[in-house]
């Protein structure tokens, strides 16, 4: 057999070794956007659904930045590494408003937790349907 006939002979693996890239240029791309992804805020509170809390929010309008409050019950909470994120609702002047907040947005100044309720699910988007007292949920002591 000639040369060429046993190299096509090889097995799978042994071509793929053959083909790889050095080690040392591919760690250098994925260094520069690896750790900016995966950096966690610090002064994040331990947040459960239910609780009720006031999120500090920078909103910039017209070139003008201002912090604006919004108090509200957290409904949902989205685990999903560093693209972590709740969702608030409140009831402003008779029409309930839900707003979906990344944590570890910069645009978020403060979080201030209010008070914990007693909750047995993880999502309460039961909530949605129920209006005046009977959305009301008991404080944990």
């Amino acid at each position: 057999m000639t040369e060429e006939k046993k190299s096509s002979h090889e097995s799978p693996a042994d071509k793929s070794q053959a083909k790889k890239k050095p080690a040392a240029a591919h760690d250098h791309k994925d260094a520069k956007a690896a750790p900016r992804a995966q950096e966690p805020r610090g002064e994040v509170p331990a947040i459960r659904p239910g609780d009720e809390m006031k999120v500090f929010y920078r909103v910039i309008e017209a070139g003008k930045e201002r912090i604006q409050t919004y108090e509200g019950t957290v409904i949902a909470i989205k685990n999903a590494g560093a693209s972590k994120s709740i969702t608030v609702r409140k009831n402003s002047f008779g029409v309930a408003v839900e707003r979906i907040f990344p944590l570890n947005s910069k645009l978020i100044q403060k979080i201030e937790i209010k008070k914990h309720t007693k909750v047995r699910r993880a999502k309460l988007f039961y909530l949605r349907k129920l209006k005046g007292k009977a959305s009301r949920l008991k404080e944990l002591r």
